[in-house]
């Protein structure tokens, strides 16, 4: 559930466990679902979702289709096994069907491994005569339950989407409950395992490369492994898409996800229990199970005791890290708390600040509300930072800040927050783009934290900036003049300006050069300023955003300054002060410019 900030009290709320914020949807969605039960009985008649209709709008795919309810389907399966919602759930009963929804097939099977987190997605689990049912999902960081009717997309009748096997309705109903919340079933094409966990678990996702020769990088990836499977987190991995004839010989698959099982170091040996989703198509090297140099021991505590984990075999770290590009980690925790909230991005909206009482170990994911992960959307170069707060509402500090770039999801990883207050910044600064945008922000946390509701100044917004840049700008110049002038440019995607005036009665002109750049613009429509910055002030000159985040971008720039009594451009800094003689910035911006007019360096005067 996420809390509105529409209202213009003062609202303070508590973060609350996972299972609670679960329970109070599933709650909320109770009448509704008891509503359409007894008009089915009264009316002795099946549910008709009309909201998902029975038609071309609901897949948007070319072909013909049927919509067909359980009792009129054939399946591959027959009358064998009656239709059901759960029989006994393996991951082998996922069968992908005519979409290129992988990703969500795939993070299906890693659910199907965790049966309290298979069964925690459907408030009811039994077979609905009615063909009435509720599926939980956290949909762009919002938990809601869709309820979905029991007709599925059929040609010839038979299932043309995902079917689960054994007669199994649960691999459908969550993928038609998903195609619901997003639109379409062609919506559900191309994306990524990371968005699959995320959506069936509300959980924060972590994607990392496996590391190649680096000794420092090997340690710190394994670590992080034994400390997933400490923390029980659902671990995958997923091999390359080349090299088909080498993983052929070696028992694997190019292209393919799998689920990590365990990770042993017990023996002296680095150890990865590896399983394909599929039950078959193993591993055939060192430490597979008819691997001949298996001590006794470790065989039968490692193979002989596990052996009825169908399509798991160990592999040793060196090979994992030559057959595996990348491990996904979703840090499901059922013990920490949440606080889900939706706001706007922008200059004049509504924030919030926590504040920490204890120490506290933080993770934090924002949703852009308007992209789906799932389409071609333009969207914006998206930043986020969390930085303390005064009591009297200055920005301060910054503690930590995510990538800049074009993304609809953004995680700060585990990070710790001390006894204080803070606030998380979102910027879009694209062109200088400070139209308002929607997120969906999500806080993890080990402790309960308290969250206030605020109003956000530009002043915040420019702050924030500045402490940003304070932190991880690099100065360029020799600052004995008073002038310091720094470049953000990494984790950054184009580059961030900015120049303080330390000078007590001096102003400094500056003169930034960036036309050499290869595919970048720039928030003042140009890539050639000249600013007057005014004594005891600072400026943030100019923000160079990629053109087309597809290809590569280049930042290169000149700069020349001019210390001076005189607070108009002089016309040996720029030609158009000859023609404006009161000219202060080039190009010209108003003094209420949010982003780039002149602030004092003391905050709050």
């Amino acid at each position: 559930m996420l809390r509105n900030l529409c209202s213009n009290s003062c609202l303070r709320f508590h973060s609350e466990e996972t299972l609670k914020l679960k329970k109070e949807v599933e709650e909320k969605n109770e009448k509704i679902y008891q509503d359409i039960l007894n008009y089915c009985n009264e009316n002795q008649t099946s549910f008709i979702d009309d909201q998902f209709p029975h038609s071309d709008r609901s897949i948007r795919r070319n072909g013909e289709y049927e919509w067909l309810r359980p009792n009129q389907i054939r399946s591959k399966d027959g009358e064998q096994y009656p239709w059901t919602v759960f029989n006994n759930p393996k991951p082998s009963d996922i069968e992908q069907g005519g979409l290129g929804d992988c990703w969500l097939m795939c993070a299906m099977t890693l659910i199907a491994e965790r049966p309290d987190l298979l069964d925690s997605i459907f408030p009811s689990k039994d077979y609905s005569p009615q063909g009435v049912y509720r599926v939980k999902v956290c949909v762009e960081g919002e938990w809601k339950v869709i309820i979905v009717d029991d007709f599925f997309p059929c040609c010839n009748g038979k299932m043309t989407m995902a079917v689960g096997r054994r007669n199994q309705l649960w691999v459908p109903l969550i993928e038609k409950a998903l195609a619901k919340a997003l639109g379409s079933y062609s919506m559900l094409c191309g994306a990524s395992v990371i968005r699959g966990l995320s959506l069936l678990t509300g959980a924060p996702c972590i994607l990392y490369y496996t590391p190649k020769d680096d000794s420092i990088e090997v340690e710190t990836f394994w670590a992080e492994l034994i400390s997933a499977k400490a923390s029980g987190f659902i671990m995958c991995c997923s091999s390359y898409r080349t090299l088909r004839e080498e993983y052929h010989k070696s028992g694997l698959r190019s292209g393919h996800a799998y689920s990590i099982l365990d990770v042993n170091d017990e023996y002296g040996f680095r150890l990865l229990r590896v399983r394909n989703p599929w039950g078959r198509g193993v591993w055939n090297g060192n430490w597979s199970d008819n691997w001949e140099d298996w001590p006794a021991e470790m065989k039968d505590d490692l193979v002989m005791n596990r052996q009825h984990e169908t399509g798991a075999f160990w592999m040793e770290l060196e090979d994992f890290r030559n057959m595996f590009k990348s491990v996904t980690i979703c840090k499901l925790r059922s013990n920490w708390s949440e606080f889900r909230y939706s706001q706007n991005v922008g200059l004049d909206t509504s924030i919030y600040q926590l504040f920490v009482t204890q120490t506290t170990e933080v993770c934090i994911t924002a949703y852009h509300k308007e992209s789906s992960e799932m389409n071609n959307d333009p969207y914006n170069e998206m930043m986020m930072s969390v930085h303390r707060i005064s009591a009297e509402g200055v920005i301060g500090e910054m503690m930590t800040r995510s990538t800049r770039g074009e993304q609809k999801r953004i995680t700060f990883y585990d990070f710790f927050l001390h006894p204080g207050q803070y606030v998380v910044m979102c910027f879009n600064l694209k062109n200088g783009n400070l139209k308002p945008i929607t997120m969906n922000i999500v806080f993890y946390s080990s402790e309960k934290l308290l969250f206030e509701k605020i109003r956000q100044s530009s002043q915040m917004y420019n702050h924030a900036l500045r402490e940003i840049m304070l932190k991880d700008g690099k100065i360029c110049n020799n600052t004995c003049s008073g002038l310091a002038i720094r470049v953000l440019i990494e984790n950054f995607c184009g580059a961030m300006i900015m120049a303080d005036n330390f000078s007590e009665d001096r102003w400094n002109h500056v003169k930034i050069d960036c036309n050499g750049s290869k595919n970048l613009e720039s928030s003042r429509n140009s890539l050639l300023t000249t600013d007057v910055i005014p004594p005891m002030s600072y400026s943030i000159l100019n923000v160079l955003s990629r053109i087309n985040g597809s290809s590569n971008h280049r930042y290169v720039y000149k700069w020349e300054r001019l210390n001076t009594s005189c607070k108009y451009i002089k016309p040996e800094m720029n030609d158009e002060a000859s023609n404006n003689p009161q000219l202060q910035h080039w190009p010209v911006i108003d003094d209420s410019d949010p982003l780039h007019s002149s602030q004092p360096l003391i905050y709050g005067t």
